[in-house]
């Protein structure tokens, strides 16, 4: 899963990696999931920062719709290209998950890439989905212990107890942090 797509590099990344290690398992899709009008709401755990305004991040009008012809370019030039292995849910994730996950029942969650910037639906986002990780799986997160995106620390600290997880950096960026579910 990947949650706050916007413009769909780590949605480009992640299908180029399975093409790499996974190009015939045709059971592992990526889903990514954002509004594409930018951030619905703000809440008090999103902290003051100027980044923080209902709306912003956004993306130009009808991008998903580019985006899915990048991502069926992918596709095309990979092995068993008539499978579509990838999925593009516009809306509030918040609602769009939980809905998603009641009409594919049997998911399990390998990776989930949290990149929402705020609160509100990165914990519920972590709670859905808590209970479909199993050993092995990461979880990966774009703004953990920013200042200017406190809310999704919050959500995580809240989720899953920052005691009860061993946090990784990748140490090419200066925020992306991780954690392999064990």
């Amino acid at each position: 899963f990947d949650f706050g797509t916007r413009w769909g590099q780590n949605m480009a990344i992640f299908s180029a990696l399975r093409g790499l290690y996974e190009p015939f398992n045709r059971h592992k899709k990526i889903v990514g999931f954002d509004t594409f009008a930018g951030f619905p709401k703000i809440a008090k755990e999103d902290g003051t920062s100027s980044l923080m305004k209902k709306g912003n991040i956004s993306v130009t009008k009808n991008y998903e719709n580019y985006l899915e012809q990048v991502l069926n370019y992918h596709e095309s030039t990979s092995p068993l290209a008539h499978i579509k292995k990838f999925e593009i849910v516009k809306g509030d994730a918040v609602f769009e998950l939980d809905k998603y996950l009641n009409k594919h029942k049997a998911t399990i969650v390998a990776l989930a890439y949290f990149d929402f910037d705020i609160y509100e639906p990165t914990k519920i986002c972590l709670e859905l989905i808590k209970s479909r990780l199993v050993k092995g799986s990461l979880l990966a997160f774009d703004e953990l212990n920013d200042h200017d995106s406190p809310g999704e620390t919050i959500a995580l600290q809240e989720v899953f107890g920052l005691n009860n997880i061993k946090l990784k950096r990748y140490p090419y960026t200066s925020r992306t942090s991780y954690f392999v579910v064990e």
